[in-house]
C-alpha cells in the first residue's frame, strides 16, 4: 500500500521540475530539503526521494554534509547527452516506423497539433510537448532499459537547457520535421524515418551550441 508521501512524490516531482524550467530554481542553486518541504506543502521524506531521483537522472547533486544543489548548465554535459541521444533517437524511430500500432500514430498526431498551437514565446509548454512527442518512439519498445536512458537524458536536457531559448527560425523547423516524420512513420518508411530524425537531433544540437557559445557558458567536463 502506498503512502501519502509516496503518492505525493510524482506531482512533487514535476513541481520541481516546472520550477527549474522557469527559472524560479535556478542551475547551482541549493535546495534545502526543509525549505523545499515548506514550499510544496509536504513532508521532507518525498522530497529526499524525489532530489534522489534526479541526482539519478543527472541534474541534481547531492554532497556528504552540503545538501543538493541544482547541476549548473554545462557545455561538455551537453554534448554529452546530444552524442548519446543521436544513438538513440534512430534506434527507436526505425522500430517504431516498423511496429508502432496505430493509436501511438495517433496520438503523436494530437501532440504535434498541440505543439502547433503553441506561440514562439511558450517555450516552457513547447519543451513538455517535445518532450512527450519523443517519448511515445520509446514508450512501447521492447528494451525498456534503453527507453529508461533515453527519459533521464531528455530530462536533464531539459534542464540543462531551461536558460537557452529556441531561435523562432529553429522552432519553425522543428514543426516542419515533427511533420516530416509523423509523414513518413505512417508511411512505415523506415528510411525516411531514420534521415528525419538524425537531422532533427543534430539540427538542435547545432541550435543549442550556437546558444552556449553566445552566452560563454563553460565546458565543464571536456577537454
Amino acid at each position: 500500500m502506498r503512502t501519502g508521501d509516496q503518492i505525493a512524490e510524482v506531482p512533487l516531482y514535476d513541481a520541481i521540475l516546472d520550477d527549474i524550467y522557469s527559472g524560479r530554481l535556478a542551475g547551482g542553486q541549493r535546495l534545502k530539503v526543509s525549505e523545499i518541504a515548506e514550499r510544496y506543502g509536504t513532508s521532507t521524506s518525498p522530497v529526499r526521494e524525489v532530489l534522489r531521483r534526479m541526482q539519478g537522472e543527472g541534474f541534481v547533486e547531492i554532497h556528504p554534509n552540503r545538501g543538493a544543489t541544482i547541476k549548473p548548465t554545462d557545455a561538455g554535459s551537453i554534448q554529452n547527452i546530444f552524442e548519446v541521444l543521436q544513438m538513440l533517437e534512430p534506434y527507436f524511430v526505425n522500430w517504431f516506423a516498423d511496429y508502432a500500432p496505430p493509436e501511438l500514430l495517433d496520438e503523436l498526431e494530437d501532440i504535434q497539433a498541440q505543439i502547433k498551437r503553441i506561440p514562439h514565446s511558450e517555450q516552457r509548454a513547447f519543451r513538455k510537448l517535445d518532450f512527450q512527442f519523443h517519448e511515445i518512439f520509446c514508450r512501447g519498445h521492447y528494451n525498456q532499459t534503453a527507453a529508461e536512458i533515453w527519459r533521464n537524458l531528455r530530462t536533464s536536457l531539459n534542464v540543462q537547457a531551461a536558460r537557452l531559448r529556441i531561435s523562432p527560425a529553429r522552432y519553425e523547423a522543428i514543426k516542419e520535421e515533427h511533420d516530416q516524420l509523423v509523414v513518413a512513420l505512417r508511411a512505415n518508411d523506415v528510411a525516411r524515418a531514420d534521415t528525419v530524425i538524425r537531422k532533427h537531433v543534430d539540427g538542435s544540437f547545432v541550435q543549442m551550441s550556437q546558444q552556449i557559445r553566445a552566452m560563454g557558458i563553460p565546458n565543464g567536463t571536456r577537454g
